[in-house]
C-alpha cells in the first residue's frame, strides 16, 4: 500500500520560519523576477519593459495568494521563471509582427492576446491535474530534464548579454554584433563585478543572500563611477516604475477580441503556445516539488499542485500578470530558512504587495547590474551532473569502456536538448530529447536477448538415467539446444531472436526457449516470435517454451497471438529443466531407448548388477531388501543415519535441498539408477531429502549386508564397488561438462 501524504502542519505551527523563509527568498527573488518580466516585454521596446516588471510582481502576488488559499504543497512559492519568460517573449515578438496599428505594433491588442494565451495556459494545467497525468513528468529521462534546465540557463545567459554591457534588452540576439562596438567598457566592468560577487561573495557577507549582496555592490559601483564618468558611458536603468494595482484593461482586451470576428479567428493559434507554456510550468513546478519533498521528508500531490497552479495562472492572466511556476532557488532558500506551512506563501504574497510600494528601486537598477544578476542565475541553474561528466569521461581509469560509452551517449542527449532549446524553443527541446532518449533505450536494449546457448550433449536435465541412456544422450544430445533469454522481448530484440531460432532449427531437432529472465514481452515481440516458431516448425524442429505457464500473464499474451496453435500447451513447461527432461525422453524414445514406465526392472537391468551373473547375482539379490513408497513419501531425510544404498526398479524419486524455497529439486532418478551410495561408503548422515514422485519400488543394500558379502565373496564386493565407481565417475564427468558449458 502506498504511503499516505502527510497532513500539512498547522497554519501557525512554524510561524517564525514561515516569516523568515519567504522574507529571505523575497529579498532576492522578487527583484530578479521583476527583471525577468522586463525581458518578457522587451520585444515591444524599452518603454514597455517597466510594464513587464509590474506583470512579474502581479504574478508573484497572485500565484502565492492562490497557493495559500487552495492548500498548495507547503514549501512551494510561485513566481515568474526564466523558461516561461523566454517563451512569453517569443510569443509577444510573434504577435508584434502580425498585429500592427499605424507604423507600430498594436500594444493593447498584443497584450490582450498574450494574456489570453496565459489564461489558456492555466486552463490546460487545470485539465492536466484533473486528468491525473501530472505524475508522468517524473518518467522523463534524466538527461532530458538536465538538458531542459541547462537549455533554459543558456537562453537566460544570452538574454543577459545585452544588459550586461548596457545595451537595451530584447528577446533575441538579432543585431547584437552590430551594436557591440557601442558598448561601454565601464558598463561591462559593473556587470562583471556584479556577476563575480554573485558567484563568489565576500566571506563577511556569508549570512546575506549572494544575489542581494551582488545587487548592492553593483549598484554602489555604478553610482561611484557616475561621479567621475559621463552618464552616456554608463548603462541606463530599467525605467521609471510607478506602483499601480491591476485594473480592468485586460478584461476589456478580452472583450475586444471576442467582439471582433476577425480577431476571434486568431484565437485557435494561441493554443499551441499555451500548451507549450503549460508543459514548461508543469515540468519546472513538479521538479521543484520533488526537491522540496526531499528537504522536508514528505511527498507532494502532483495533480493537486497542477490544479492549484492552473487556477493561479488563470487569475493572474485576468489581472495582467505573467505565468508562474515554482522555482528551485526561491523554494529552497525559503525552506532552508524555516518555511514549513502555507503561511509562508501568504507572507510571500504580502511581500510582493509591499514591493509594489518600493518598486522605484527596481526601476532605477542599472541595466549592467540586472545583466550580471541574470547571468549569475543562469550559471547557478546549470546542473552539477553536466559539470562533472566531462571530468569523468577524461579520467579513463575510473570507468570501463561500456560505462564511458553509456555516459557519453546520455551526455550527448543533454547537449542535443540544449542546442535545440537555443535554436528552436524549450518545448521542442524536450520533445527532441525524449525522442533521442527513446532511441538510446531501444539501441541499448536491442542487443542480443540471448544470454547463452546450451547444447544437450553437455547440458543435461536433473534427471539421472542409466549409463547406457546417458551415453546415448552424450552422442545425440546435440539435437537439443536451449536458448536462455534475458531482458525485454520487443521489436528491437525479437527479430534477432527469430534469426537465432532459425539458425538453431537448421541443425537441431529440439529448440527450448527459456523465458525465466525475460522481463517484458510486448505485442510486436509476440508477433515476431509467432513467425519464428512457424519457421522453426517448418524446419521440422520442435519448439519448447520454458518458464511459461499457459494461463499465466505471459502465457495469455502469447496465446492471444495464436502461438499455442504452433507450440501447443503440452510443450510449455515451468522450467528449462522440465523442458530439457521432456526433450531427452522424446529423443531416447526415437532411438529405441525409452525409460520403462509400465514395468518393474529386473536386478540385472540396473547399474548395481552390471557384470554380475550366475550365483553371484543370486547372492546379491538375496542381500537386497525391496521397499515400496507412495507419491510424496520420503525415502530418507537429511540428517538420517546412512545405512546403505538404493537402486530404483520403477517409478521416480527426487533429491530435494532442505530449507530451499519451493523444495528446490537437485536431481531426479530414473529406473535402473543407484542413489544414496555415499551412505554405503562413508556411513555419514544423509545430506539431502529424497522423496518418491510417484509409486516407486526400490531395492536397498544395507551396510550390514554389504559387509557380509565382503566376508563371504570378496570378488562380488569388488564388482559392486567397481560399479559404484563407474556410476560416480559418470556423474562427475557430466557435471564437469555442464560446468564447462556454463563457463563458455
Amino acid at each position: 500500500m502506498a504511503p499516505r501524504e502527510p497532513s500539512p502542519p498547522g497554519f501557525l505551527a512554524h510561524w517564525r520560519g514561515d516569516l523568515m523563509g519567504p522574507l529571505t527568498a523575497a529579498m532576492v527573488s522578487i527583484p530578479v523576477e521583476a527583471n525577468y518580466g522586463a525581458i518578457a516585454l522587451a520585444p515591444l521596446g524599452p518603454g514597455y519593459m517597466a510594464l513587464g516588471a509590474l506583470a512579474a510582481i502581479y504574478c508573484s502576488i497572485m500565484s502565492n495568494l492562490v497557493g495559500a488559499l487552495l492548500n498548495s504543497r507547503p514549501g512551494l512559492l510561485g513566481g515568474t521563471r526564466p523558461a516561461l519568460v523566454l517563451g512569453i517573449a517569443a510569443l509577444i515578438a510573434s504577435l508584434a509582427q502580425d498585429l500592427r496599428s499605424g507604423d507600430g505594433p498594436d500594444v493593447p491588442l498584443i497584450m490582450a492576446f498574450t494574456m489570453l494565451t496565459l489564461l489558456f495556459t492555466g486552463v490546460f494545467q487545470i485539465l492536466l491535474g484533473v486528468a491525473r497525468i501530472g505524475r508522468i513528468v517524473k518518467y522523463l529521462p534524466y538527461p532530458v530534464l538536465v538538458g531542459f534546465v541547462n537549455g533554459a540557463a543558456v537562453l537566460i545567459l544570452l538574454s543577459a548579454l545585452r544588459p550586461l554591457i548596457g545595451l537595451p534588452s530584447t528577446h533575441s540576439l538579432d543585431g547584437f554584433l552590430d551594436q557591440l562596438p557601442g558598448a561601454s567598457p565601464w558598463t561591462l566592468l559593473v556587470g562583471a563585478v556584479t556577476l563575480a560577487v554573485a558567484l563568489r561573495p565576500p566571506k563577511f557577507t556569508s549570512r546575506a543572500p549572494p544575489l542581494l549582496v551582488a545587487m548592492v555592490v553593483g549598484t554602489l559601483l555604478h553610482q561611484v563611477l557616475a561621479l567621475f564618468i559621463e552618464p552616456s558611458r554608463l548603462s541606463g536603468s530599467l525605467g521609471q516604475l510607478v506602483p499601480t494595482l491591476p485594473d480592468l484593461d485586460v478584461l476589456r482586451g478580452f472583450a475586444r477580441i471576442l467582439g471582433d470576428a476577425e480577431l476571434r479567428a486568431r484565437v485557435p493559434s494561441l493554443l499551441a503556445p499555451a500548451i507549450g507554456l503549460a508543459v514548461l510550468a508543469t515540468v519546472e513546478t513538479l521538479l521543484t516539488a520533488s526537491v522540496v519533498d526531499g528537504m522536508l521528508n514528505s511527498r507532494h500531490h502532483s495533480d493537486r499542485e497542477l490544479v492549484v497552479q492552473g487556477v493561479a495562472n488563470t487569475l493572474s492572466a485576468c489581472c495582467g500578470g505573467l505565468a508562474s511556476a515554482s522555482g528551485l532557488s526561491r523554494c529552497t532558500n525559503s525552506v532552508k530558512a524555516g518555511a514549513r506551512s502555507r503561511l509562508a506563501s501568504l507572507v510571500y504574497a504580502g511581500l510582493g504587495m509591499l514591493m509594489l510600494a518600493g518598486i522605484g528601486y527596481i526601476g532605477s537598477m542599472p541595466l549592467a547590474v540586472m545583466g550580471g544578476i541574470i547571468a549569475a542565475v543562469a550559471w547557478i541553474m546549470v546542473d552539477d551532473w553536466s559539470r562533472k561528466v566531462p571530468r569523468q569521461l577524461l579520467s579513463r581509469h575510473r570507468l570501463t569502456r561500456a560505462q564511458r560509452k553509456t555516459l557519453l551517449a546520455n551526455y550527448l542527449v543533454m547537449l542535443l536538448v540544449v542546442a535545440t532549446a537555443v535554436v528552436a524553443n524549450l518545448l521542442a527541446a524536450v520533445f527532441v530529447g525524449v525522442i533521442a532518449a527513446a532511441f538510446l533505450f531501444v539501441r541499448r536494449n536491442s542487443g542480443s536477448i540471448i544470454r547463452r546457448e546450451l547444447v544437450g550433449d553437455r547440458q543435461r536435465s536433473l534427471r539421472r538415467r542409466s549409463l547406457s541412456r546417458m551415453r546415448e544422450l552424450e552422442r545425440e544430445g546435440w539435437r537439443i539446444v536451449v536458448l536462455e533469454l534475458e531482458g525485454a522481448l520487443f521489436f528491437g530484440t525479437a527479430d534477432q531472436l527469430a534469426r537465432e531460432a532459425e539458425r538453431v532449427a537448421a541443425k537441431a531437432d529440439y529448440l527450448i526457449l527459456d523465458f525465466r529472465r525475460v522481463t517484458e514481452i510486448d505485442v510486436t515481440g509476440v508477433r515476431i516470435l509467432l513467425q519464428a516458431t512457424r519457421q522453426v516448425a517448418a524446419a521440422r524442429c520442435r519448439t519448447l517454451f520454458a518458464a511459461i505457464r499457459p494461463y499465466g500473464a505471459r502465457g495469455r499474451i502469447l496465446s492471444s497471438a495464436g502461438i499455442d496453435g504452433v507450440v501447443p500447451h503440452g510443450h510449455w513447461f515451468e522450467s528449462a529443466d522440465a523442458a530439457l527432461e521432456w526433450a531427452e525422453d522424446d529423443l531416447l524414445q526415437r532411438f529405441d531407448l525409452p525409460e520403462p514406465r509400465e514395468r518393474v526392472l529386473e536386478l540385472r537391468e540396473t547399474q548395481l548388477a552390471w557384470g554380475i551373473k550366475g550365483e553371484e547375482a543370486t547372492q546379491l539379490l538375496a542381500a537386497l531388501v525391496e521397499l515400496k513408497f507412495a507419491p510424496g513419501e520420503p525415502v530418507f531425510r537429511a540428517g538420517d543415519a546412512a545405512d546403505g544404498l538404493f537402486v530404483l526398479l520403477s517409478g521416480c524419486v527426487s533429491v530435494v535441498l532442505r530449507g530451499s524455497p519451493n523444495h528446490k529439486r537437485l536431481a531426479s532418478f530414473a529406473p535402473g539408477v543407484m542413489f544414496g551410495e555415499l551412505g554405503l561408503l562413508d556411513g555419514r548422515p544423509r545430506s539431502a531429502d529424497v522423496y518418491a514422485d510417484e509409486d516407486t519400488i526400490v531395492l536397498k543394500l544395507t551396510q550390514r549386508a554389504f559387509e557380509q558379502i565382503r566376508a563371504q565373496n570378496p570378488n562380488l564386493a569388488a564388482q559392486i564397488l567397481f560399479n559404484l565407481g563407474v556410476e560416480i565417475a559418470a556423474r562427475l564427468r557430466y557435471t564437469t561438462l555442464a560446468l564447462q558449458q556454463d563457463a563458455s
